[in-house]
């Protein structure tokens, strides 16, 4: 999967970015930042750090009922 990182203002005029997919969907929408490095240097850690992420299931269990 390559996605894109789309670096945006929202409508307060603050940085955000969002990761899509291959489709174009998004996956995640960041917070929003004061100024442009902020914001870059968010889609840098989410870079450095997704791959080698845990996941951590903290679901009561199955709920396929």
């Amino acid at each position: 999967m390559a996605g894109k990182f789309v670096l945006y203002f929202d409508d307060s005029r603050n940085y955000r970015f969002r990761l899509t997919g291959d489709d174009g969907a998004t996956l995640m929408t960041s917070e929003p930042y004061d100024n442009k490095a902020t914001a870059v240097s968010g889609i840098n850690g989410i870079r450095d750090c997704a791959s080698t992420a845990l996941i951590s299931d903290q679901t009561d269990g199955d709920q396929t009922e």
